[in-house]
């Protein structure tokens, strides 16, 4: 729905999914575009995982920010650690930096920001911090 210029009011359940295919990312992920162009400028989409998947070490050129909606997850960074989080979280994380995401027992569900045109950069997963 839109009332004027800019404006836009979206009914969550019923987003249209398409998959998300990327060289490198095995299949699974699911995206709905909320505003922008996956090919250029600032975008937002909602991401659905399948539950267990977990999203390859990746990182953005773009500023990102998620607000998880549903399904318990775990924060891969960079040097390993692994930090559970529920449901309902909120990241943000400045461009160029390297994070996997795993998915529980559920499907996930949430929202992310990109202020730049979308790319990816996959990245070998670091090894378990102890």
């Amino acid at each position: 729905f839109a009332f004027g210029a800019d404006q836009t009011i979206i009914d969550l359940n019923k987003l249209v999914w398409e998959p998300f295919k990327a060289e490198g990312v095995p299949p699974g992920p699911e995206l709905a575009v909320l505003r922008g162009d996956a090919k250029g400028g600032a975008l937002e989409v909602m991401v659905r995982l399948p539950a267990n998947y977990t999203f390859p070490n990746h990182s953005h050129t773009s500023d990102e920010l998620y607000v998880w909606l549903k399904g318990n997850f775990t924060y891969i960074a960079a040097d390993g650690t692994a930090t559970p989080l529920s449901g309902q979280s909120y990241i943000s994380l400045p461009g160029g930096v390297p994070h996997a995401l795993a998915c529980g027992a559920e499907p996930c569900v949430f929202y992310v920001r990109y202020a730049r045109p979308l790319d990816l950069h996959l990245h070998s997963m670091p090894q378990p911090k102890k």
